[in-house]
């Protein structure tokens, strides 16, 4: 094949593409467009659509800078903008921060669904939940914020306590359970990363460290799970019970 810009003979198409990339410095187009039928290049030859006929991208994206559009207030009556791609423009901003003065009496209210209030552990904040979700798992926190806070708290001055054979005890954790999250047993691959390895005993609860750090004492876990396990015991998912399911 001829080279299209020095006429150079190639014997095959990609050797013709090959040497256009690298001697002049421009890849050859190898996707269609389907919107407007023009070619164009793709690193990894998937896409469908140019850069000017991408249906998520520019103009045709409903968020774009400018694609706002204005109306008209169906409660009072004043003029706003708002992005098309949402939900139809019907309430302004000020009327939806004051939904509850208007909107009526909330669902959970009007349904008659019982709510219980918690107290939370970091701040104090007395809030109200579902007394079903209260009964499926522990509200103790009233924001994921005071639950990071919290966490960390857990976890303040204790960097030397894994030392020693933590490191060890680790990896023969990950080893023996599959770099496999124990609990609800998503994979490495899956999270992108290794499972972190949980202490069933909390190494706080140790007054030498080391005497924490034993295979029978740990449990891999995702984040998630790890999260839930620091507010719930998990006995129940040691990797012995788990690897019988």
């Amino acid at each position: 094949m001829d080279c299209p810009t020095c006429g150079k003979l190639l014997s095959t198409e990609q050797g013709m593409r090959q040497h256009h990339t690298k001697v002049h410095g421009d890849p050859l187009p190898n996707r269609t467009c389907s919107g407007c039928g023009t070619e164009f290049y793709d690193p990894k030859a998937r896409l469908e659509f140019c850069d000017d006929c991408n249906p998520n991208g520019g103009t045709n994206n409903g968020n774009w800078k400018g694609g706002k559009e204005t109306t008209t207030c169906s409660r009072c009556g004043s003029t706003f903008d708002f992005y098309p791609s949402d939900k139809p423009g019907i309430y302004c901003p000020e009327c939806v921060a004051n939904a509850d003065t208007f909107l009526g009496t909330p669902y959970y209210e009007y349904h008659d669904i019982e709510r219980v209030k918690t107290v939370c552990e970091w701040c104090g904040r007395i809030s109200t939940v579902l007394k079903s979700k209260a009964e499926r798992e522990p509200v103790r926190f009233c924001s994921q914020n005071c639950l990071s806070h919290w966490l960390s708290a857990q976890w303040e001055n204790t960097e030397n306590a894994y030392n020693g054979r933590w490191r060890s005890v680790r990896r023969k954790a990950l080893e023996r359970d599959d770099h496999t999250c124990q609990r609800c047993g998503i994979t490495r691959e899956e999270i992108g990363h290794e499972p972190d390895v949980h202490h069933i005993v909390p190494v706080r609860t140790f007054t030498d460290p080391q005497l924490a750090h034993t295979l029978d004492n740990v449990i891999c876990l995702c984040r998630s799970c790890h999260r839930y396990a620091e507010i719930e015991p998990i006995e129940a998912f040691s990797p012995s019970s788990s690897q019988g399911e």
